[in-house]
């Protein structure tokens, strides 16, 4: 079964709480977003350095977008905590299975990885810490399922 990891999760809770709060200290995001608190230091510095937070020094210093969340895509935000999305190993380098060259799922394996991305490029912080799914969100899921092959060897 398909998770998105704990790690992403965490990282989008305290983006979206960052959204609502515009700054916020790793304790007081941890505590309202039930995250420990040493995880979030991590994730946080892997947000900060892929530049879609700021970290503000001194007493009231903390967390805060360095961008707009309208133009911070989910994407980033996966890319950052768990770098590329691969549905299977061999999406990215063949050469690591001995079967990739007659590999048949290979294709459905990469439209998926394809179709995960594109949707993930589609979503904005700010879609995801709206209440309720927003248009883009909705539109993408009334996209026409790709034909069925019917080409099936019995």
């Amino acid at each position: 079964m398909f998770q998105v990891p704990t790690k992403t999760q965490y990282a989008i809770r305290a983006l979206v709480h960052l959204v609502h709060a515009g700054s916020a200290s790793v304790a007081t995001i941890a505590e309202a977003e039930h995250i420990p608190a040493k995880y979030l230091e991590a994730i946080l510095s892997q947000l900060k350095s892929a530049g879609l937070v700021i970290s503000d020094r001194g007493r009231s210093g903390g967390y805060r977008l360095a961008r707009a969340a309208s133009i911070i895509q989910m994407s980033e935000v996966v890319q950052a905590t768990e770098g590329e999305i691969r549905p299977v190993e061999c999406v990215d380098n063949a050469t690591i299975c001995v079967v990739s060259e007659g590999c048949l799922p290979r294709r459905f394996w990469l439209g998926l990885k394809k179709t995960v991305d594109e949707y993930l490029a589609s979503v904005t912080l700010a879609e995801i810490a709206e209440p309720g799914l927003s248009d883009s969100l909705s539109a993408f899921r009334k996209r026409p399922a790709p034909a069925r092959m019917n080409n099936r060897s019995n």
